[in-house]
């Protein structure tokens, strides 16, 4: 069974002109944090779309919708550290041969990726304070929150105890310390496959549709506690799709109705009605009578006076 390893930093160095990379005494200065968490992103963005479009394994439709949501909220994660500054290192990796064939392979390799996420976070949780700025840093936590449950579910995958911490792990003084688990998906080897490439936000948004997560403000949006009257907001209510994809149309508000069509991008249709699924998201029923998710769409108009549906 392939493992990952604790190589040499001296490829990554060398790589992307990084010097005392791991280990850094005085700590990690904020760019390298975001440059880093924005690396390791696209590589759970890459992972996470070859297992759902590139592999034999055999996934429940639970699992997949598990795996859509888990690759969601890493590419919303990597919107938000690029919007602040992050730059990612590479957009190319190289996975163990038979992870996209073999389920365990995949959980207990996917596990360790993802603990390296979250000490990685939490790391950063602790060096950003330190460096004096708080929203970034309980944002930084907030990731690691959701890092965490990814490596639940992924254990669950496995059919390993999902809740088996008191605490996330934190494996790692410096975020750049994390670094050695990052090396062996950046080096081609006998034991790797052909590299993959990051798909891209409109290829990933494709895959995921509307089975996603919710949308939540990071704390460094300066919107997220504003206060004061908005200006008043006239016209019929109507939704286009938000993120340049099709989005299902579907029978009822829920994700295992049946599609029944589809919103194209550049269209919009009239909402009529909302409804709230038993899973907390809100649905816009439109003149198709179908429903669509609220968080993949663009609403405009006047949409908080249209009827609430139960």
């Amino acid at each position: 069974m392939t493992t990952l390893s604790r190589r040499s930093l001296f490829g990554f160095d060398e790589l992307f002109g990084y010097s005392q990379l791991a280990g850094q005494k005085a700590g990690d200065d904020a760019q390298t944090i975001l440059n880093l968490a924005a690396t390791a992103e696209t590589l759970a963005t890459t992972h996470y779309y070859n297992v759902l479009t590139d592999s034999t394994i055999e996934l429940s439709p639970d699992e997949r919708n598990i795996l859509k949501s888990a690759l969601d909220a890493e590419i919303q994660h990597l919107v938000f550290l690029n919007a602040n500054g992050g730059k990612t290192l590479a957009t190319q990796f190289y996975f163990p041969k038979n992870i996209y064939t073999d389920r365990a392979q995949f959980s207990e390799i996917t596990e360790q990726a993802e603990q390296a996420f979250v000490a990685a976070y939490l790391s950063a949780v602790r060096r950003i304070t330190e460096l004096g700025n708080p929203l970034l840093a309980a944002t930084a936590a907030r990731i690691a929150v959701v890092e965490q449950a990814h490596l639940a579910l992924i254990r669950q995958i496995g059919g390993r105890t999902p809740n088996h911490v008191s605490l996330g792990q934190a494996l790692v003084y410096n975020t750049s310390d994390a670094v050695p688990i990052l090396q062996p998906f950046l080096t081609a080897g006998p034991d790797r496959g052909e590299a993959k490439k990051f798909p891209g936000e409109t290829a990933i948004n494709d895959v995921i549709g509307d089975v996603g997560v919710a949308r939540i403000k990071p704390f460094t949006d300066k919107t997220l506690f504003a206060s004061g009257t908005q200006a008043a907001v006239t016209g019929d209510c109507s939704v286009t799709p938000l993120s340049g994809v099709n989005v299902n149309i579907r029978e009822d508000a829920g994700i295992n109705f049946k599609i029944i069509s589809t919103l194209k991008t550049g269209s919009a249709l009239p909402v009529n009605g909302k409804k709230t699924d038993a899973n907390g998201f809100v649905w816009y029923r439109t003149s198709l009578s179908g429903f669509v998710r609220s968080d993949v769409v663009k609403a405009t108009g006047n949409c908080a006076t249209i009827p609430i549906m139960k």
